[in-house]
Protein backbone atom coordinates (compact mmCIF):
# COMPACT_ATOMS: atom_id res chain seq x y z
CA UNK A 1 0.00 0.00 0.00
CA UNK A 2 2.55 2.15 0.58
CA UNK A 3 3.91 1.83 -2.95
CA UNK A 4 0.81 1.91 -4.52
CA UNK A 5 0.63 5.34 -2.57
CA UNK A 6 3.86 6.34 -3.99
CA UNK A 7 2.93 5.39 -7.47
CA UNK A 8 -0.55 7.11 -7.44
CA UNK A 9 0.99 10.34 -5.83
CA UNK A 10 2.38 10.90 -9.50
CA UNK A 11 -1.43 10.94 -10.82
CA UNK A 12 -2.94 12.79 -7.74
CA UNK A 13 -2.79 13.75 -4.41
CA UNK A 14 -5.33 11.22 -3.27
CA UNK A 15 -2.19 9.17 -3.39
CA UNK A 16 -1.29 10.08 0.32
CA UNK A 17 -4.57 8.33 1.80
CA UNK A 18 -3.33 5.27 0.07
CA UNK A 19 -0.14 5.65 1.70
CA UNK A 20 -1.50 6.90 4.69
CA UNK A 21 -3.29 3.75 5.02
CA UNK A 22 -0.63 1.41 4.26
CA UNK A 23 1.74 3.75 6.70
CA UNK A 24 -0.82 3.00 9.53
CA UNK A 25 -1.09 -1.19 9.02
CA UNK A 26 2.72 -1.63 8.42
CA UNK A 27 3.52 0.68 11.62
CA UNK A 28 0.97 -1.37 13.44
CA UNK A 29 2.58 -4.65 12.92
CA UNK A 30 5.94 -3.58 13.50
CA UNK A 31 4.43 -2.65 16.91
CA UNK A 32 2.78 -5.82 17.49
CA UNK A 33 5.78 -7.62 16.30
CA UNK A 34 8.27 -5.84 18.33
CA UNK A 35 9.22 -9.38 20.09
CA UNK A 36 10.16 -10.24 16.54
CA UNK A 37 12.00 -6.93 15.44
CA UNK A 38 13.64 -5.78 17.94
CA UNK A 39 15.95 -8.92 19.13
CA UNK A 40 17.94 -8.76 16.04
CA UNK A 41 18.11 -4.96 16.00
CA UNK A 42 19.50 -5.05 19.51
CA UNK A 43 21.94 -7.85 18.66
CA UNK A 44 23.29 -5.56 15.70
CA UNK A 45 23.32 -3.00 18.44
CA UNK A 46 25.31 -5.39 20.89
CA UNK A 47 28.23 -5.43 18.56
CA UNK A 48 29.02 -1.81 18.93
CA UNK A 49 29.36 -2.37 22.43
CA UNK A 50 29.50 -5.91 23.43
CA UNK A 51 33.33 -5.58 23.91
CA UNK A 52 34.93 -6.97 26.94
CA UNK A 53 33.54 -8.77 29.35
CA UNK A 54 30.82 -5.82 30.61
CA UNK A 55 29.68 -5.32 27.20
CA UNK A 56 29.61 -8.59 25.99
CA UNK A 57 26.96 -9.79 29.15
CA UNK A 58 25.40 -6.21 28.26
CA UNK A 59 24.70 -7.41 24.75
CA UNK A 60 23.12 -11.03 26.33
CA UNK A 61 21.03 -9.08 28.89
CA UNK A 62 19.39 -6.78 26.56
CA UNK A 63 18.21 -10.12 24.23
CA UNK A 64 17.96 -12.78 27.34
CA UNK A 65 13.72 -11.85 27.57
CA UNK A 66 12.72 -10.60 24.40
CA UNK A 67 9.32 -9.74 25.56
CA UNK A 68 10.72 -7.15 27.98
CA UNK A 69 13.20 -5.98 25.76
CA UNK A 70 10.65 -5.29 23.58
CA UNK A 71 8.45 -3.31 25.64
CA UNK A 72 11.56 -1.78 26.60
CA UNK A 73 12.29 -0.43 23.39
CA UNK A 74 9.00 -0.31 21.59
CA UNK A 75 7.80 3.05 23.15
CA UNK A 76 10.92 4.87 22.68
CA UNK A 77 10.59 3.52 18.75
CA UNK A 78 7.25 4.79 18.33
CA UNK A 79 8.15 8.35 19.53
CA UNK A 80 11.28 8.81 17.83
CA UNK A 81 9.43 7.71 14.37
CA UNK A 82 6.53 9.89 14.81
CA UNK A 83 9.25 13.46 15.31
CA UNK A 84 11.16 11.92 12.77
CA UNK A 85 8.01 11.29 10.47
CA UNK A 86 6.56 14.85 11.14
CA UNK A 87 10.24 16.46 10.72
CA UNK A 88 10.91 14.84 7.17
CA UNK A 89 8.21 15.30 6.22
CA UNK A 90 6.69 18.87 6.51
CA UNK A 91 10.65 19.83 5.25
CA UNK A 92 10.75 17.35 2.85
CA UNK A 93 6.76 18.99 2.12
CA UNK A 94 8.33 22.64 2.19
CA UNK A 95 11.18 21.90 -0.12
CA UNK A 96 8.59 20.28 -2.60
CA UNK A 97 6.53 23.07 -2.11
CA UNK A 98 8.71 25.63 -2.95
CA UNK A 99 9.95 23.95 -6.24
CA UNK A 100 6.40 23.97 -7.31
CA UNK A 101 6.48 27.91 -6.69
CA UNK A 102 9.83 28.37 -7.69
CA UNK A 103 8.40 30.68 -10.79
CA UNK A 104 7.00 32.92 -7.65
CA UNK A 105 9.16 34.27 -5.25
CA UNK A 106 7.12 36.04 -2.82
CA UNK A 107 4.68 33.18 -2.65
CA UNK A 108 7.84 30.95 -2.15
CA UNK A 109 8.96 33.03 0.89
CA UNK A 110 5.50 33.20 2.52
CA UNK A 111 5.10 29.86 2.26
CA UNK A 112 8.75 29.24 3.89
CA UNK A 113 7.93 30.91 6.52
CA UNK A 114 4.40 28.98 7.23
CA UNK A 115 5.84 25.99 7.18
CA UNK A 116 9.05 26.92 9.14
CA UNK A 117 6.30 27.62 12.30
CA UNK A 118 4.42 24.64 11.34
CA UNK A 119 7.45 22.18 11.52
CA UNK A 120 8.90 23.45 14.49
CA UNK A 121 5.26 23.92 15.97
CA UNK A 122 4.23 19.82 15.08
CA UNK A 123 8.08 18.67 16.13
CA UNK A 124 8.04 20.33 19.15
CA UNK A 125 4.54 18.73 20.32
CA UNK A 126 4.62 15.13 18.63
CA UNK A 127 8.70 15.85 20.61
CA UNK A 128 6.70 15.06 24.56
CA UNK A 129 5.78 11.47 22.80
CA UNK A 130 9.31 10.73 22.67
CA UNK A 131 9.91 11.95 26.27
CA UNK A 132 7.35 9.90 27.77
CA UNK A 133 8.62 7.08 26.05
CA UNK A 134 11.95 7.64 27.41
CA UNK A 135 10.06 8.14 30.75
CA UNK A 136 8.91 4.41 30.20
CA UNK A 137 12.26 2.83 29.08
CA UNK A 138 13.88 4.78 32.44
CA UNK A 139 11.51 2.21 34.57
CA UNK A 140 12.10 -0.93 32.97
CA UNK A 141 15.61 -0.65 32.97
CA UNK A 142 14.85 -0.05 36.78
CA UNK A 143 12.95 -2.78 36.85
CA UNK A 144 15.08 -5.26 35.06
CA UNK A 145 18.36 -4.65 37.63
CA UNK A 146 16.06 -5.18 40.72
CA UNK A 147 14.32 -8.21 39.47
CA UNK A 148 18.35 -9.45 38.54
CA UNK A 149 19.77 -8.41 41.97
CA UNK A 150 20.91 -12.14 42.87
CA UNK A 151 22.60 -12.25 39.24
CA UNK A 152 24.25 -8.79 40.14
CA UNK A 153 25.72 -10.22 43.43
CA UNK A 154 27.03 -13.38 41.83
CA UNK A 155 29.17 -10.99 39.38
CA UNK A 156 30.11 -9.31 42.19
CA UNK A 157 31.42 -12.60 44.23
CA UNK A 158 32.76 -13.95 41.38
CA UNK A 159 35.28 -10.39 41.12
CA UNK A 160 33.08 -7.98 39.41
CA UNK A 161 33.81 -4.20 40.71
CA UNK A 162 31.32 -1.80 41.51
CA UNK A 163 32.83 -0.18 38.41
CA UNK A 164 32.42 -2.86 35.92
CA UNK A 165 28.92 -3.16 36.95
CA UNK A 166 28.28 -0.13 36.49
CA UNK A 167 30.07 0.28 32.42
CA UNK A 168 27.34 -3.70 31.85
CA UNK A 169 24.49 -1.42 33.28
CA UNK A 170 25.15 1.64 30.82
CA UNK A 171 26.23 -0.24 28.10
CA UNK A 172 22.79 -2.63 28.22
CA UNK A 173 20.86 0.89 28.64
CA UNK A 174 22.99 2.17 25.55
CA UNK A 175 22.44 -0.74 23.58
CA UNK A 176 18.43 -0.41 23.70
CA UNK A 177 18.65 3.47 22.65
CA UNK A 178 20.87 2.95 20.56
CA UNK A 179 18.51 -0.23 18.67
CA UNK A 180 15.29 2.08 19.38
CA UNK A 181 16.91 5.64 18.21
CA UNK A 182 18.41 3.62 14.62
CA UNK A 183 14.72 1.46 14.27
CA UNK A 184 13.19 4.95 14.69
CA UNK A 185 15.16 7.20 12.51
CA UNK A 186 14.68 5.06 9.92
CA UNK A 187 11.29 4.20 10.02
CA UNK A 188 10.35 8.20 10.40
CA UNK A 189 12.44 9.24 7.08
CA UNK A 190 11.06 6.27 5.40
CA UNK A 191 7.47 7.51 6.51
CA UNK A 192 8.60 11.11 6.18
CA UNK A 193 9.39 10.70 2.40
CA UNK A 194 6.60 8.75 1.12
CA UNK A 195 4.12 11.01 2.73
CA UNK A 196 5.46 14.21 1.32
CA UNK A 197 6.14 12.19 -2.21
CA UNK A 198 2.39 10.87 -2.22
CA UNK A 199 1.01 14.14 -1.75
CA UNK A 200 3.41 16.24 -3.65
CA UNK A 201 4.47 13.70 -6.61
CA UNK A 202 2.01 14.67 -9.04
CA UNK A 203 3.09 18.49 -9.27
CA UNK A 204 6.68 17.83 -8.35
CA UNK A 205 7.87 14.25 -10.26
CA UNK A 206 10.15 12.60 -7.79
CA UNK A 207 12.49 14.12 -5.18
CA UNK A 208 14.52 13.19 -2.75
CA UNK A 209 13.53 13.23 1.04
CA UNK A 210 14.54 16.33 2.69
CA UNK A 211 16.53 15.54 6.27
CA UNK A 212 16.26 18.22 8.89
CA UNK A 213 19.58 17.43 10.38
CA UNK A 214 19.19 19.85 13.63
CA UNK A 215 16.14 17.73 14.45
CA UNK A 216 17.76 14.22 14.36
CA UNK A 217 20.97 15.74 15.63
CA UNK A 218 18.57 16.83 18.77
CA UNK A 219 17.15 13.46 18.46
CA UNK A 220 20.28 11.80 18.56
CA UNK A 221 21.82 13.95 21.75
CA UNK A 222 18.43 12.98 23.49
CA UNK A 223 19.19 9.61 22.85
CA UNK A 224 22.90 10.11 24.69
CA UNK A 225 21.58 11.48 27.75
CA UNK A 226 18.86 9.41 27.70
CA UNK A 227 21.33 5.92 27.94
CA UNK A 228 23.41 7.65 30.92
CA UNK A 229 20.23 8.84 32.79
CA UNK A 230 18.33 5.51 32.34
CA UNK A 231 21.16 3.75 33.70
CA UNK A 232 22.32 6.52 36.48
CA UNK A 233 20.05 5.46 39.58
CA UNK A 234 19.77 1.63 38.89
CA UNK A 235 24.08 1.46 38.48
CA UNK A 236 23.84 3.70 41.97
CA UNK A 237 21.64 0.57 43.38
CA UNK A 238 23.23 -1.87 42.20
CA UNK A 239 27.14 -1.27 43.23
CA UNK A 240 26.11 -0.04 46.80
CA UNK A 241 24.26 -2.88 47.69
CA UNK A 242 27.06 -5.64 48.76
CA UNK A 243 27.17 -8.90 47.01
CA UNK A 244 26.27 -11.09 50.16
CA UNK A 245 23.05 -9.02 50.92
CA UNK A 246 22.17 -9.45 46.68
CA UNK A 247 22.91 -13.31 46.78
CA UNK A 248 20.66 -13.43 49.99
CA UNK A 249 17.96 -11.60 48.00
CA UNK A 250 14.23 -13.38 46.68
Amino acid sequence: MLALGLVLGFLTPLGLFVAFLGGLASFTGIALGAHLIMPPVLRLAGRIVGRGPTGALAAANAVRYPERSARSTIGLVIGVTLVTLFAVALDSYRSMTLLAFELDPAMARALDQTLSITTGIFTGLVGFSAVIAAVGLVNTLSLGVLQRTRELGLLRTLGFTGAQVRRMIIAESAQMTIAALGLGLVLGIGYGWVAAQSLLGSQVGLAPPTVPWPVLLGVVVFGAVLAVGAAAVPARRAIRLSPVAALAAD
